[in-house]
């Protein structure tokens, strides 16, 4: 992915709205052009390399929630 997506495109691909990815560039998180009519651009690299990190945070996150029902009945009442 070479190309040049807007943010409507990048919203498109992390599944979010272009509002969330405006924020995503502003917060520094997802880099990104602005173009001299105020608007920007992301590099298709970019946006997939984000939407991959994303989905091995996801992932980290639910494997992490599977934990926790087991460490509940470590600590919980036998008997």
């Amino acid at each position: 992915m070479d190309e040049t997506m807007t943010v409507a495109e990048v919203a498109v691909v992390l599944n979010v709205t272009p509002k969330y990815v405006l924020k995503l560039i502003r917060d520094g998180k997802l880099p990104a052009s602005a173009n001299t009519d105020g608007t920007h651009t992301v590099a298709g690299r970019d946006a997939e390399a984000y939407r991959l990190n994303a989905k091995r945070r996801g992932r980290k996150a639910l494997e992490e929630l599977a934990h926790v029902p087991q460490q509940a009945r470590m600590y919980g009442k036998h008997g």
